[in-house]
């Protein structure tokens, strides 16, 4: 498994753009592809042509878990209509992480 990062705080700089094509690239050589939208913006998200305030899960979700396993995070990944891509959606709730994690055990490195 490989993995990418796109990322840049600025707006407007292409995130999304570079990542949509680099993901439409590799599915059509036939790799599969795991977006994870990590934007509160939701760009990808609706980029790939979903609503982020209808969806029942999204990334925010992953952050609520306890503990991982297979059962427990693939309701949190979307298929999309591209062959190859799916998608774990960004939704408006991860803004407030800071918030909501800044006072949870196990945060930071004290």
């Amino acid at each position: 498994m490989i993995v990418w990062s796109v990322a840049n705080q600025k707006g407007g700089v292409g995130k999304t753009t570079t990542t949509v094509t680099l993901a439409g690239l590799l599915s059509q050589k036939g790799h599969r592809v795991l977006l994870i939208d990590t934007d509160p913006h939701a760009s990808l998200t609706t980029y790939l042509g979903m609503d982020s305030d209808q969806l029942s899960h999204s990334l925010f979700d992953l952050f609520q878990l306890k503990e991982f396993s297979d059962s427990r995070v693939k309701p949190l990944i979307h298929s999309t209509h591209i062959d190859n891509i799916d998608i774990m959606p960004a939704h408006m709730s991860l803004a407030t992480l800071d918030r909501v994690m800044g006072n949870r055990s196990g945060m930071g490195l004290s």
